[in-house]
């Protein structure tokens, strides 16, 4: 074996290598789960930051209609309950 051979084989190594920690570090990414949800939660956080910031009354009108929307569910399905209760 020439010593061409044997650096042409370590170069092949060497970029075999690359790939598989590429494709490693892809594939972390894709499957962990938690930090996408942590992501997910601060990419939220900061449109919702945003939003309050360029348009406060819409914001304040958005969370009061979130807030009336769950209230009438939890209204109906306590209402629910309590019937089939008695």
């Amino acid at each position: 074996m020439s010593s061409e051979e044997k650096q042409r084989g370590v170069a092949e190594a060497a970029a075999a290598r690359a790939e598989l920690y590429g494709t490693l570090s892809q594939l972390k990414d894709r499957l962990n789960y938690a930090q996408r949800v942590d992501d997910a939660v601060d990419d939220a956080k900061r449109r919702i930051t945003e939003q309050k910031r360029r348009n406060p009354l819409g914001f304040m009108i958005g969370v009061a209609g979130v807030a009336v929307v769950v209230g009438a569910v939890v209204w109906g399905v306590a209402t629910t309950v309590a019937k089939r209760v008695s």
